[in-house]
């Protein structure tokens, strides 16, 4: 067998192998940033203002969660 097609097959296994882990990486972030947001965000909960704005940033939220109706 031609070199050629020993490093064209190696270099494929690779590839293969990089893309695999990835695709297993971005399933385990995805499913953690998922347990982690679950629920909703109340408000109401916190006493102050400024408790609820600070709550909201550490989940990703803007302060505009915190505006009471």
């Amino acid at each position: 067998m031609p070199l050629f097609f020993i490093i064209a097959i190696g270099a494929g296994a690779f590839a293969l192998g990089a893309t695999t882990v990835d695709a297993t990486s971005d399933m385990r972030q995805q499913r953690s940033s998922a347990q982690a947001l679950q629920g909703t965000f109340q408000p109401s909960v916190y006493p102050t203002q400024e408790e609820c704005v600070t709550a909201a940033a550490a989940r990703g939220l803007s302060a505009a969660a915190c505006q009471r109706s």
